[in-house]
């Protein structure tokens, strides 16, 4: 039991590191992963793209991610953040999919972030995230 505990911890601390990588490289804020299976993002930053993809608030933000990565992405309002906020929580969990064997097979690869179906995801989480900064920039004013 303690294995497989220490196995889950390990994997989810690499999710949680590429998912991380992956939202402050396009612009949005978060604290770097320390424990725990989530990832909390801030995306005023990119405020400007989502506005002009009709997102105004957190539950906006919510509907919008969760369509776009194919996973949950609940809203910071729903965590006691004001609605105006445009924070979600990620969840390292979903981005291993959804299967029993897909995460047995995640907990036993020395490599899990190469496995196909959590490659796809992270490609999914960075494409949506980089496509929000590339629409930033579309957006900001010339300097």
């Amino acid at each position: 039991m303690t294995d497989r505990v220490a196995a889950a911890v390990r994997l989810h601390a690499r999710v949680a590191a590429a998912a991380h990588t992956a939202v402050v490289s396009a612009g949005a804020v978060a604290r770097p992963p320390q424990a725990g299976r989530h990832l909390y993002v801030d995306l005023g930053p990119l405020r400007s793209a989502l506005g002009a993809h009709g997102v105004g608030d957190a539950q906006d933000l919510e509907e919008f991610l969760t369509a776009r990565l194919g996973m949950p992405a609940p809203g910071g309002h729903r965590f006691g953040d004001d609605l105006g906020a445009l924070r979600v929580r990620l969840s390292t969990g979903a981005l291993l999919a959804g299967t029993d064997g897909e995460l047995e097979e995640c907990l036993s690869s020395t490599t899990p972030l190469e496995l196909p179906h959590v490659h796809r995801a992270l490609i999914t989480l960075k494409s949506v995230f980089d496509d929000l900064r590339d629409d930033a920039q579309r957006w900001e004013p010339p300097r």
